[in-house]
């Protein structure tokens, strides 16, 4: 029996952001991934650089995959265009996965590639199947389907369908964002067009399955991809991210911006406190664990993430007129637009 302190199932960001710092404090864990290679969920590859006080910069510690900083991002709704000031970077996705392997694997990460957990037994410890790896504390990175979340016996998430694809025949400002909130383009949902480096990262998701199919249907017909890659993302509110000795992490926990479907930084942010909770039970050996200080320690983001579940079902499942939802943006965005300029300023 291969025996750890702590095993992580699942190697996408949360994960290895979660990995990179455990092993920067010399823990012994093992990360299981289920795939062989990196990004395998659809994602626009444009990460927020700030939130909730926190800045990408300090907890990614590279500047390897971001291919270019983009300032503002253009809403186009029936009812006209806002402009959002919030610093974005676009990013090569898999290159940022890959990057954060390589520092976590650089300080001494034990990180193994198509390592499917089938099964989760529980006795003094836990034991993962077929690996046969015994450890004392889990940690569910493991996505929207998350087998640690089932295991804790906690309810599926609900969840946004969406798609996304690389073009090079998108004519719009290269400079900025651009996102369409039309119900003529998609009702309960949105689609995207980000600027990468050389290319497009377009897309189009909705909360509801049957609007996302028709919506598709029309959207790939107007633009050429060579290859759509699909994907879920969960827009529950976050859930209990904890069991005994069970910790759950980004997706898994549905730790997410459910108003435009982002997770990437909400995901390293939890994994930052998440590795300085693991830190504390590491100083007693594991025993006596209490995961519920993880939680404690989650409350900022956790609030924060509650009130964007809110702002989109509110958007999309209480007020259904869009002239309404459009007013509503304007007085975000604005809001939104001034917390940042002063971010920047220094004045936060």
């Amino acid at each position: 029996m291969e025996k750890h302190d702590v095993a992580i199932i699942g190697g996408g960001i949360a994960g290895l952001t979660l990995a990179k710092f455990l092993a920067e404090q010399g823990i012994d864990f093992v990360l299981l991934e289920e795939h062989n290679g990196f990004f395998k969920k659809a994602c626009g590859e444009g990460i927020t650089r700030f939130v909730g006080g926190y800045d990408f910069f300090d907890l990614y510690e590279s500047h390897a995959g971001i291919e270019k900083s983009i300032d503002e991002t253009n809403i186009y709704t029936k009812y006209g265009v806002l402009r959002l000031y919030m610093p974005v970077l676009m990013t090569d996705k898999e290159k940022i996965e890959s990057e954060l392997a390589r520092q976590a694997i650089k300080r001494g990460a034990d990180i193994r590639m198509n390592e499917k957990v089938a099964k989760i037994e529980k006795g003094e410890n836990f034991i993962l199947h077929p690996q046969n790896i015994e450890a004392k504390l889990l940690v569910g990175a493991d996505g929207l389907f998350s087998i640690t979340r089932k295991f804790l016996g906690l309810k599926k998430l609900r969840y946004a369908v969406a798609v996304e694809g690389l073009s090079n025949e998108i004519e719009l400002d290269v400079d900025k964002i651009h996102v369409e909130m039309k119900k003529s383009v998609v009702k309960y949902g949105y689609s995207w067009f980000f600027p990468k480096k050389n290319e497009w990262n377009i897309g189009i998701g909705s909360l509801k399955l049957n609007e996302f199919k028709k919506a598709f249907n029309k959207f790939k017909m107007k633009y050429n991809v060579k290859k759509w890659k699909a994907g879920y993302v969960p827009v529950s509110k976050p859930v209990k991210p904890y069991g005994k000795n069970v910790i759950l992490l980004g997706d898994a926990a549905s730790q997410t911006i459910a108003s435009v479907g982002a997770g990437n930084m909400p995901s390293m942010i939890c994994a930052r406190i998440a590795a300085d909770a693991i830190k504390k039970f590491a100083i007693h050996d594991f025993r006596d664990i209490d995961t519920k200080e993880y939680e404690k320690a989650l409350h900022n983001i956790t609030k924060m993430l509650k009130q964007e579940h809110n702002l989109a079902f509110l958007m999309h499942f209480v007020i259904r007129n869009e002239y309404i939802i459009h007013k509503l943006l304007k007085k975000f965005i604005e809001q939104a637009s001034q917390y940042y300029k002063k971010l920047e300023r220094g004045e936060n």
